[in-house]
């Protein structure tokens, strides 16, 4: 019997690992003690291993880590040992055909990010790790050529081709369960021969000659051959694998003696005495005794497979391609080649889907080039422009706007934060994504893209060519391109109390949402070109309601302490020291809209007193008014924000009414004197000598803003009784000539802090002294 046969798998695995061990050593390069359970020698460096950056897996000992999964040396060594050897795995280029028994990928991702093959590393694992081994094994089959080559029992390892496929050499067979058999190994130091040579199991031996794996294959059909032509006992004989006995050849034999005793066919035993010579010459034999086996309890033991998946998606495999997808180079834009546009116009009037996608990638791609710094030019493509126009238009609407909503009543001003609440409301509601929304695409469409997809490009492309100057003065001058985008920017009334929606039915509330931001940075390109006077009431409404949206929201409208240290939030996961970005383009575009004293004359006469009011006291409320909120605007993009906030409030002073002014001056909850007051002195008479002269602009358009409201007059006015429609607060008519200031005495009370206060610092410049001489002086002509 074969000891090393009754030997568990596991000490099975341990012999061969000690094996492997003595073997690494003897060679001057011990293997790491994790990975086959012997210490290093007590002379040897561990910092100096060649294999101290080894991957060696946690899990057990004798496995290594390869493209991110645990590999067995144990069970390599017995595949490729199935297989014919590395060399004939090598030659034959069949180490792609070993992975699949060991669950690897064929590709994974390298520590440079590029794909590489795993049959070549698990090669080079091979050879370096069990490679010597190997090669000791090798010569220690050659020492003993009486002993048959072991093979390795798979299932399947008995056919040697497919059917229906010759001529084609033999192959790994499918993936092996995890209780595999591996062959034998030899003791520490490869000196015990193996137990049971010159004999094998029958059943092996004929799993072993189809593949080429024996070492007399001559071409006979095994069941013709006789076995001890090919040195194989047909006597039942121990598993030279698991060390249990044949099973199958002990049935047969036994069911083969009791049919003979069943057909009468047995031999009688002979009953006459021994001969003397065979009893004096010999002794007596022993008779053999066959051990039958004993029985053995079947139990049923599940395989526990590792799961890659999460909902039948390999995520490993998702994420790969994401990340090789995010390193593909990207296509020079001076790849595109050369770009017809009169074909590009001719492509985008055609309508088809191909031929839109192209026209609008294309189109966006050249507004985002740079041309002699100028950008690409409206003037130089009319024709497409008018073309984009026109898609827009014929996509978003039925059909031109009817002039009935000139004259419709206003509603208050819907803010944009109210917009994003209501679109979280409505996702986060339950079967939110069952239900179908405006904006969606329809089904019937096929295979094209969503209009309001097509409407985002459009818009993106406007905005891209507004950045240059020469492209926001044309933009401004057209007569069509702010109107469409403005009507593309408006909702639909609410009724009934129901939130509103989009005016045009194609686009989705995240669509406007989106529309708007370009809406306000194109405006925030061209608005100080813009000339209100060639527009209509409603366009005009649709630019304020717009540009207000932003501001005018009670959580948003707060000092600008609030914004950098929002109330609750820790110190440590305060955000950073920056102005909230659409809120300060917002507030700049409204600035540069309405700077223009024809603009602000426009914008009196169409907007409504209730909404010039309400972005007023937004404004007023966005002003610093304690230490912290002075501590914020020392920094150089807020003081650059308060200098925008003050010059809008100055514009609302200007084109207010005289109603609306004198509210200005008399609302006690809003305060507004003092809090101007509290700012000029806070950075005038409170402020470090070398910090004033940053606060000037500052200063001066906030005693301006309090002279107009203190005057409470029409603005508009060109009777000879008040000041020049361009006067600017400044105490300037349009020709420069200067007349005499006359207020109210808006700071009558306040005499010690304005005049030996504000009025004796030397920044303070001759027309600053003379409004600030009428603020604290009462005339009394002025009635």
């Amino acid at each position: 019997m074969n000891p090393a046969g009754q030997l568990t798998p596991q000490q099975r695995k341990k012999q061969f690992l000690h094996g492997l061990g003595n073997v690494m050593l003897g060679r001057g390069v011990p293997l790491p003690p994790q990975l086959t359970g012997i210490q290093y020698p007590s002379a040897y460096d561990a910092s100096q291993s060649p294999w101290r950056s080894l991957d060696i897996s946690n899990a057990d000992v004798g496995i290594v880590r390869i493209a991110g999964k645990d590999v067995d040396l144990y069970r390599l060594w017995g595949i490729v040992l199935q297989g014919g050897g590395s060399a004939k795995l090598s030659q034959q280029n069949m180490w792609g055909q070993v992975l699949p028994h060991l669950d690897l990928p064929e590709q994974f991702l390298g520590s440079n990010g590029q794909p590489q093959s795993t049959a070549g590393i698990l090669q080079h694992y091979f050879v370096q790790l069990l490679g010597p081994f190997e090669e000791v094994y090798r010569k220690n089959q050659r020492g003993h050529p009486g002993r048959p080559q072991q093979g390795f029992p798979m299932p399947g390892a008995g056919q040697g081709r497919p059917g229906g496929m010759p001529g084609m050499p033999g192959t790994f067979p499918p993936p092996m369960a995890g209780n595999m058999q591996v062959p034998d190994l030899p003791q520490a130091g490869m000196n015990i021969p193996f137990a049971g040579q010159g004999q094998m199991q029958t059943r092996h031996a004929a799993q072993q000659l189809p593949n080429g794996m024996g070492n007399n294959m001559d071409g006979t059909p095994f069941s013709t051959r006789r076995p001890d032509a090919i040195g194989i006992s047909a006597t039942p004989s121990l598993s030279d694998l698991n060390g249990t006995v044949d099973i199958d050849a002990e049935g047969r034999k036994r069911k083969m003696e009791e049919g003979d005793e069943v057909n009468g066919k047995r031999a009688r035993q002979k009953t006459g005495e021994p001969s003397d010579a065979r009893n004096g010459s010999q002794p007596p034999v022993p008779s053999r005794t066959i051990r039958q086996p004993s029985r053995r309890k079947i139990e049923y033991v599940p395989l526990a497979r590792e799961v890659d998946t999460m909902g039948g998606r390999e995520l490993d495999l998702i994420q790969q391609e994401y990340t090789r997808a995010g390193q593909a180079s990207l296509k020079d834009l001076n790849e595109w080649g050369t770009v017809d546009i009169e074909a590009l116009t001719m492509s985008m009037r055609s309508r088809i889907s191909t031929e839109l996608s192209y026209a609008l990638t294309t189109f966006t791609i050249l507004t985002l080039m740079a041309w002699k710094h100028t950008g690409l030019s409206i003037s130089q493509i009319p024709d497409l422009f008018e073309e984009l126009l026109d898609l827009v238009e014929e996509v978003a609407f039925d059909g031109p706007e009817s002039d009935a909503s000139n004259d419709a009543p206003h509603t208050s001003i819907i803010t944009y934060r109210h917009l994003v609440d209501s679109l979280l409301e409505k996702g986060t509601s339950p079967f939110a994504g069952l239900q179908s929304r405006q904006g969606e695409k329809e089904r019937e469409r096929g295979p094209g893209q969503r209009p309001g997809d097509i409407i985002l490009t459009a818009t993106n492309i406007i905005r891209n060519l507004s950045v240059f100057p020469e492209n926001a003065d044309q933009l401004t001058k057209h007569e069509r391109a702010l109107t469409i985008l403005l009507r593309l920017c408006s909702l639909k009334d609410a009724a009934d109390g129901s939130e509103p929606s989009p005016a045009s039915t194609i686009l989705s509330m995240n669509d406007v949402l989106q529309i708007r931001k370009d809406v306000v940075h194109i405006l925030l390109a061209s608005g100080s070109l813009a000339h209100l006077s060639s527009w209509n009431v409603r366009d005009v409404r649709r630019l304020f309601e717009v540009l207000a949206s932003y501001l005018v929201d009670p959580s948003d409208a707060v000092t600008p302490f609030s914004y950098v240290r929002p109330a609750g939030i820790p110190s440590h996961l305060q955000p950073q020291l920056k102005v909230p970005g659409m809120i300060d383009a917002a507030i700049e575009a409204f600035s540069r809209v309405s700077h223009p004293d024809e603009n602000r004359q426009i914008l009196f006469a169409s907007i409504p007193e209730d909404w010039l009011w309400t972005l007023f006291e937004a404004l007023v409320h966005r002003l610093p008014v304690d230490n912290n909120d002075f501590q914020v605007i020392l920094r150089a993009e807020w003081l650059a924000y308060l200098e925008r906030v003050m010059m809008a409030i100055y514009s609302l002073t200007f084109l207010a009414s005289p109603a609306l002014k004198q509210r200005m001056k008399a609302d006690r909850q809003l305060a507004f004197p003092k809090i101007m007051l509290r700012l000029i002195k806070k950075l005038t008479i409170l402020a470090e000598t070398g910090s004033r002269p940053h606060f000037a602009v500052t200063v001066r358009r906030a005693i301006e803003a309090l002279k107009l409201v203190d005057e409470a007059s029409d603005s508009f006015d060109v009777s000879p009784t008040t000041m020049p429609t361009l006067a600017f607060g400044m105490g300037y008519g349009e020709h420069g000539e200067s007349r005499e200031e006359k207020g109210m005495g808006l700071f009558s009370g306040y005499q010690e802090d304005i005049t030996w206060g504000v009025m004796m610092q030397r920044e303070v410049d001759d027309t600053m002294f003379n409004e600030l001489v009428s603020l604290v002086r009462v005339q009394s002509e002025v009635s």
